[in-house]
């Protein structure tokens, strides 16, 4: 392996680490909202404003991702994040 092949290879690694950080700070954002929600610190519509900001700013980051693979599982992050928040809706909701 070359030097400019071992370098790429290196700046690879370090992209997915940058991505795999930045998805698991996603995650733990809407784990706190979840948990926020869950505890009565936050509103089922707190909830929902923040997780749809929150999808929001993937789909953001996802527009400035170069890599396909890396833009599409941010898109899909926030297509789920927007699932849930309209699951949250009050008219959609099914009382038990």
């Amino acid at each position: 392996m070359s030097l400019y092949e071992f370098s790429i290879c290196v700046q690879q690694i370090i992209r997915c680490h940058l991505f795999m950080n930045l998805l698991k700070n996603y995650a733990d954002q809407v784990k706190s909202i979840s948990e926020g929600m869950r505890s009565g610190e936050l509103s089922m519509e707190k909830g929902a404003v923040r997780l749809r900001s929150l999808a929001l700013l993937v789909e953001q980051d996802a527009a400035t991702i170069d890599d396909e693979e890396y833009r599409g599982r941010l898109n899909k992050m926030a297509d789920m994040i927007y699932a849930v928040v309209e699951k949250m809706d009050p008219q959609r909701r099914v009382i038990q």
